[in-house]
């Protein structure tokens, strides 16, 4: 949990929802929606943007080793 020390617990929350739903449906609708839940956080001022960064940077790796 080093990792998650600078962040919050909903945001810790949003990045394990994120994981989650990307490692049991990869790219897919449902890991689409999850990101467009985590962005609407970050406008909404309920996540940081290093948060969101994460969770998107993850999302993306996750997409890419998917299709490689």
């Amino acid at each position: 949990m080093r990792g998650y020390q600078r962040f919050s617990v909903l945001e810790c929350e949003v990045i394990e929802k994120v994981r989650r739903v990307g490692e049991m449906h990869g790219n897919s609708p449902e890991l689409k929606e999850a990101c467009q839940d985590a962005y609407r956080l970050y406008r909404e001022g309920k996540i940081s943007s290093e948060c969101y960064g994460k969770i998107y940077s993850e999302a993306f790796d996750n997409y890419l080793s998917l299709t490689l």
